[in-house]
């Protein structure tokens, strides 16, 4: 309330401003006081491309230059098609943009589960560009195998108050639907800050609980008509998807990795707690959940099997890599070492100000357990009941790490086998082939029917935190990347499926042949073995699109035609190049011809010219011309390195030398290098006798200048067994 003698001078005129205030009483006041006060700015009503920029983090090296956005974005769901302007949910995302684009732009959406687990365990341990220095002071590294490689990735914090995401009022989201439409609200408000990313290829990838929030979002996404984005594909690591079959599968894994001794008493108290909990989700009339209580006691009665004392300390199984141990309860939750650097960082307030996330209150959490606590998921069903509807739509990629406990393989591959899709249930005749990335076998790869699982060896619960290329490289052929396109360190990594042939770009032929496999052949193998059938691809590659097998490493028939467009193209243009030379060559000649017979010294003097025109060897080396070789270019002894090398085929003459040899009668064969010597017998070069004073002259002298003499010998030696020239740098 305001006093008397204060109103009385706020009534007063103000000379100073020759504005007057209302006497009207204290509405107007109040309405005064609005209309001349600081007016308050709304950042979500300033939302624009550059005001998330990023131009670096604290910590980030110099010679690393990422294109990088960050911020808030607002989620709260439209209330019967009317803005919600009561709730101030915002969710909070960090996009990186791709280093390459291969032939299309593709656009990965990350989510972390939980619930309630910060997408900055993907970000910074994953498949995000940067790493932290152990120990380092905030410093970061730049990542081994990061996903931005050829794709745009975006990691989301969700459901709203998860890591930066926030809401004020505390209205937590309860059920998986809700959560859906909270990231559906934020790609709509994303769109409009981004409108060329409505027009990727996009893709949803995670792990753990995301193996719910996924498939939930997906078809949220592809019943919307507010958002653009052209949905392309799934990817879910070590997911929680189907409680009926995972639950179970604690035990059998427990045993099949040896956390339990088969036949112990660890075992006998373990199943009793199994049986407790398919009586649970056996009992007729029940609602299918998410968290079957009487089921979550199964992995605890595992982890507490397994403790023992460690130098006065309680361990137990890591719950997340069972090959590793961890202080008891917490069996994993101190899991990994990179969170003791992450914590300190993330809350730095001049990081928060550099991902513009300073609007969250407080230190960064990795997981917020009030907004798993308030996720009841009380009337979702599990996930798994939307898989065979989104098969019929895109393809799915399930993956798992061989050493994972909580959300184990064992599971995923019992679901799988369950599960009923396109007409079939489980994977059918689908054969399950090896999968070697960079000479090492890298897991077990199967696909049918638009579903492709995945399992990798020596990896944990964050399959890429322990096997990041390999991890990339199945990210690769699942979206479908073209050697054709590739570029950067990922083309250079070997990789195959079954009886696929290893692609390495710059070592490999594009329809995935190798090299060294052909060279040598004749036209008509050469022919058979680039026309082969990719039938056999159509078991293993990407269900991404139509084509099936069309991948990084195997290529489709689109591929396989823009190969032999290619290949006719550079044939024609090496063509013309040669005409053109040829016909280059008869001008100078028949220009020549003249001038030389005029002064009497005829082609031999040409032939001089020629020699040392063509041996003028780049840096000071001379090359001699040799044959054509079998790599299809002309083998005008290349020079390696500043070293003499000779592009040869044999002892046979070369082109030029034949046509500079055409003088009266002269033989077109050759000795030494395309000249005659002094006592050879027979016609010279020039008018039918033997050569000039003049011209004997200018032959000794070009001798003693380019190194010319009689060292066939040294040049036969510079070829291989097979007659190819060796490559210095390079083993076929």
């Amino acid at each position: 309330m305001v006093a008397g003698p204060l109103l009385s001078k706020l009534d007063a005129t103000d000379p100073r401003t020759r504005r007057s205030v209302p006497s009207d009483g204290f509405a107007r006041l109040v309405q005064h006081a609005r209309s001349i006060a600081p007016r308050q700015t709304n950042p979500d009503d300033e939302m624009s491309a550059a005001s998330f920029f990023i131009p670096s983090l604290p910590g980030q090296p110099d010679d690393v230059q990422l294109t990088m956005y960050g911020g808030h974005i607002p989620s709260a769901p439209p209330r019967n098609g009317v803005k919600d302007t009561e709730s101030d949910a915002h969710l909070f995302f960090y996009m990186v943009r791709n280093k390459h684009i291969a032939e299309t732009e593709r656009t990965l959406l990350w989510f972390n589960g939980g619930p309630g687990c910060s997408s900055f365990d993907g970000g910074m341990m994953e498949v995000g560009p940067f790493r932290l220095v152990p120990n380092g002071d905030g410093k970061l590294v730049e990542a081994e195998g990061a996903w931005n490689e050829y794709s745009n990735v975006i990691f989301i914090d969700q459901p709203v108050g998860t890591g930066y995401s926030y809401m004020q009022t505390n209205s937590y989201v309860h059920e998986l639907p809700e959560a859906a439409q909270h990231v559906i609200e934020f790609l709509v408000q994303f769109y409009k800050i981004f409108p060329e990313f409505g027009n990727h290829d996009t893709y949803i990838a995670g792990e753990s609980y995301a193996g719910q929030y996924i498939p939930y979002i997906a078809d949220a996404i592809l019943a919307s008509t507010r958002i653009p984005t052209r949905l392309k594909g799934l990817l879910i690591g070590n997911g929680w998807i189907d409680p009926t079959n995972q639950y179970p599968a604690y035990l059998d894994f427990a045993l099949q990795a040896g956390v339990i001794k088969k036949g112990s008493d660890a075992e006998a108290k373990v199943r009793k707690q199994v049986d407790l909990c398919q009586k649970t989700l056996s009992r007729p009339g029940r609602v299918e959940r998410i968290h079957e209580g009487q089921c979550e006691t199964i992995l605890g009665a595992i982890t507490d099997s397994t403790i023992q004392n460690v130098n006065g300390q309680n361990m137990c199984v890591n719950n997340y890599d069972v090959r590793l141990t961890d202080t008891h309860p917490a069996c994993g939750m101190n899991w990994p070492p990179d969170l003791a650097d992450m914590h300190p960082y993330l809350s730095r307030e001049d990081v928060k100000s550099a991902f513009h996330a300073t609007r969250k209150q407080g230190p960064w959490l990795e997981c917020n357990g009030q907004v798993g606590a308030q996720f009841f998921t009380r009337t979702s069903a599990p996930a798994v009941r939307l898989l065979p509807k989104l098969l019929e739509q895109i393809p799915i990629l399930m993956f798992a790490g061989a050493e994972d406990l909580i959300c184990n393989h064992v599971g995923i591959e019992r679901m799988i086998e369950n599960l009923k899709w396109n007409g079939e249930t489980g994977f059918g005749n689908a054969t399950q082939e090896e999968w070697v990335v960079d000479g090492r076998t890298a897991g077990t790869w199967t696909t049918a029917r638009n579903m492709t699982y995945v399992k990798i060896n020596e990896a944990s619960h964050m399959v890429p935190y322990d096997q990041p290329i390999a991890a990339h490289d199945m990210f690769l052929r699942f979206v479908g990347v073209s050697l054709l396109s590739a570029a950067g360190p990922a083309a250079q990594v070997p990789s195959r499926i079954g009886n696929e042939i290893p692609a390495v770009l710059g070592s490999t032929h594009p329809n995935g042949t190798a090299l060294s496999s052909l060279e040598g052949l004749d036209p008509s193998e050469l022919d058979a073995s680039t026309g082969k059938s990719d039938s056999d691809g159509s078991s293993t590659g990407s269900g991404s699109s139509s084509g099936g097998s069309g991948s990084l490493f195997g290529l489709g028939a689109g591929d396989t035609v823009l190969e032999g467009l290619v290949n006719a193209s550079s044939a024609l243009v090496l063509v013309a190049l040669m005409a053109a030379a040829f016909a280059g060559f008869l001008w100078f000649r028949r220009r020549t011809r003249g001038r030389l017979s005029r002064s009497g010294e005829g082609w031999g003097a040409l032939g001089g010219a020629a020699a040392a025109v063509v041996s003028g060897g780049a840096r000071g080396k001379h090359d001699r011309v040799q044959s054509l070789g079998r790599g299809g270019g002309m083998g005008l002894g290349g020079v390696t390195d500043g070293e003499d090398t000779d592009e040869r085929d044999g002892g046979g003459a070369h082109e030029l030398d034949e046509l500079m040899s055409r003088g009266a009668g002269g033989p077109r064969g050759r000795s030494g290098g395309g000249y005659r010597d002094e006592d050879e017998g027979g016609d010279g070069f020039g008018g039918g006798g033997r050569r000039s004073a003049s011209a004997a002259r200018r032959r000794d002298e070009e001798a003693e200048v380019f190194g010319l003499g009689d060292d066939d010998d040294e040049d036969e030696a510079a070829g291989d067994d097979t007659g190819l020239p060796r490559r210095k740098g390079r083993v076929d």
